[in-house]
């Protein structure tokens, strides 16, 4: 199977701090790919780097056989990307909000849809300044979703979200995979990463030290039971 993303030995520093440290990777079309790991493992700054809004410092990053700053105008239209944190214009409502993102996009999905499925249409009148934070985690997904990506990056999708929103959000990327779409994800919930990914990398001080289908992560470790 032809791979979507492409990253080898990718390096990136912020002054003295290595924040990735050689991380190589790839990922198929169609599969869903995690990145977990504590915080300031390097989950973030790798993703950063793949949805092309950095640079590296060292390495090659591949998406849909582009590089996704140098050949940004060729690859960004068929990716989507959420954010750890949106920072939308607070004063717009929902509806104004998707239609000004939905008009960046190249051929964007019915604005009416996506509401409908991340469950924010009854408030497509309400400004994003007065939607809880969860709501608001919605509307970020809403819009990474509008230009109906081929590959899409997650960053914590579901956090802030109650335990109800999170199933509809598990439901409607699951859907999504059996679109047929690539998605890279990164997580804190092991339960996420159990229900959507095909693979699971676990990052620890900017290097990937574990990497594997559930399966076989689960086997590095022997099971063991006590009883007395």
């Amino acid at each position: 199977m032809e791979n979507a993303i492409e990253v080898r030995n990718l390096k990136r520093d912020y002054g003295g701090f290595t924040a990735v440290d050689g991380v190589s990777l790839h990922v198929k079309r169609g599969e869903v790919y995690g990145l977990l790991g504590t915080n300031g493992a390097g989950k973030t700054s790798t993703l950063e780097v793949m949805e092309g809004l950095a640079r590296p410092t060292a390495g090659e990053v591949r998406v849909l056989g582009g590089d996704p700053v140098a050949d940004r105008a060729r690859v960004r239209p068929y990716t989507g990307i959420m954010l750890q944190s949106g920072g939308l214009p607070q004063a717009l409502t929902v509806e104004e909000t998707l239609t000004m993102w939905a008009g960046t996009c190249s051929e964007p999905l019915l604005i009416d849809d996506i509401l409908r499925d991340v469950q924010l249409d009854h408030r497509r009148n309400v400004k994003v300044g007065s939607l809880s934070g969860g709501e608001q985690r919605r509307l970020d997904l809403a819009c990474a979703l509008v230009g109906d990506p081929a590959v899409l990056f997650l960053d914590e999708p579901t956090t802030g979200l109650d335990p109800e929103s999170r199933r509809r959000v598990w439901e409607l990327l699951g859907g999504l995979k059996d679109r047929g779409v690539t998605m890279v994800l990164t997580t804190h919930y092991l339960e996420e990463a159990e229900r959507l990914c095909d693979r699971i990398a676990i990052m620890h001080r900017g290097r990937i030290e574990m990497e594997g289908t559930k399966a076989e992560l689960t086997d590095t470790v022997a099971s063991e039971i006590a009883f007395s």
